[in-house]
């Protein structure tokens, strides 16, 4: 039987979106309206690449902002944040940054957690045509200085204060180390000497201060969206991936884990890495459900946000999910996804069995390259794309994960939400 997942791209006009795998008939289809921003649907001989390259982080964000205002797009310990704050709080950053001195096309190095923070820095770097790149909370200067001589950052940016941790001379000195940077500046909640402050009250007395800024562009991608660089290999080889990839990675995602508007996320994953970001803001942007960030982790406040979001679906490193299923947190979730991280470079070894009263979706990140989702059978986990992924738009379909298994051979996969890398 046809199972309806509940989702809508916040931005226009009805499209059907269909997600099927090979394993079952052809008209035995997972079928759904979705919203799509308001242009010709694509044609049959479309590919994939034309599709998703009109939609961005932007342009969705841009919809949502027109269509549900009010409603609740992110939050974490310290703040919600509705789709026109987002919205307009990304311009008046953009602007900002690009009044600092940076160029179109120039690469921003951003470092962060589990935070609403994160993600408007990384919209506001695309929306005033930046590379974001996405860097762990916890490097030391020297670590901080060779992603950005990885990847010629122009710009450094992160927050002064995480939990416990605190960061207040780190982003200078690894500034000293790579010459690149001309711009330092900090997300708060402190500002620090000699970096440019963008906390949440500098930005909003910045757009104050200049009215004229266009909060909501609204217009599509253009053929060039900028990209989001990962770092893999332990952090030293950066990513760079397509915002289209991404979009196809994510919707793969919220469809095999039935995510859908009326059922929030709950997430501990920092968005600084493919995995983050799938299962996270675009996940949440795609399928109109709520984010809520839970970092750094604290048991005692973990169990506060979890028994104040109610049915939801938890996203937790997979490590971790035996003792919370044992403790109860898993019960009267919609899904509980179990993320692994998997090495390119080794065969696949399946994560524990777990007794759990939801769903269990297990989330294979691949190294920085894919974001694999599979439900288990009756508890037990299935290899990542042990079967073709699909996902498509009226009669058109795109694959968007294929894994290409020998036994005894590295894990490999393709298709349109993956990032091929050397």
């Amino acid at each position: 039987m046809d199972r309806r997942i509940g989702r809508s791209l916040p931005a226009g006009q009805a499209a059907r979106l269909w997600v099927t795998d090979d394993r079952s008939d052809a008209r035995n289809l997972v079928e759904e309206t979705a919203m799509i921003p308001q242009q010709a649907a694509p044609s049959r001989m479309q590919t994939h690449r034309d599709f998703f390259s009109a939609y961005s982080f932007d342009t969705l964000i841009s919809g949502a902002a027109r269509l549900r205002p009010q409603a609740i797009a992110l939050a974490d310990r310290g703040a919600s944040v509705p789709f026109d704050l987002l919205a307009g709080h990304a311009s008046a950053l953009a602007r900002l940054l690009a009044d600092s001195g940076l160029k179109p096309g120039e690469r921003v190095l951003l470092t962060g957690g589990a935070e609403v923070s994160l993600v408007i820095a990384i919209v506001a770097a695309l929306r005033g045509g930046f590379e974001p790149a996405l860097a762990p909370l916890g490097l030391d200067a020297g670590e901080l200085a060779a992603h950005a001589r990885a990847i010629d950052a122009a710009a450094l940016a992160g927050p002064t204060a995480y939990g416990t941790s605190i960061e207040t001379e780190t982003y200078l000195a690894a500034a000293a180390l790579a010459p690149s940077i001309r711009l330092v500046a900090t997300l708060g909640p402190q500002a620090i000497d000699g970096a440019v402050d963008l906390s949440t009250e500098a930005v909003l007395r910045y757009a104050a201060e200049n009215p004229e800024i266009n909060i909501e562009r609204g217009k599509p991608a253009p053929s060039h969206a900028p990209r989001i660089i990962t770092f893999g290999r332990g952090g030293k080889t950066p990513v760079i991936h397509q915002q289209a990839t991404l979009m196809a990675a994510s919707l793969d995602f919220i469809a095999r884990a039935s995510i859908g508007r009326e059922t929030p996320i709950l997430s501990t994953l920092p968005p600084t890495s493919f995995a983050g970001l799938v299962t996270g803001p675009l996940a949440a942007l795609l399928s109109g459900a709520m984010l809520t960030f839970e970092g750094p982790f604290d048991a005692r406040a973990f169990l506060k946000s979890r028994d104040d979001i109610g049915h939801a679906h938890l996203v937790i490193p997979a490590a971790i999910g035996g003792d919370l299923a044992k403790a109860g947190v898993f019960d009267g979730l919609a899904s509980a996804v179990l993320v692994s991280r998997l090495s390119p470079q080794t065969s696949f070894v399946p994560p524990e069995r777990i007794a759990a009263p939801c769903p269990l979706i297990d989330l294979y990140a691949i190294g920085e390259s894919a974001a694999v989702a599979e439900q288990r059978r009756d508890g037990v986990p299935l290899p990542p794309a042990h079967a073709p992924h699909f996902i498509g738009f009226d009669e058109a379909r795109t694959l968007t994960l294929e894994a290409c298994p020998q036994p005894g051979q590295p894990l490999a996969v393709h298709g349109a939400g993956v990032t091929e890398t050397p």
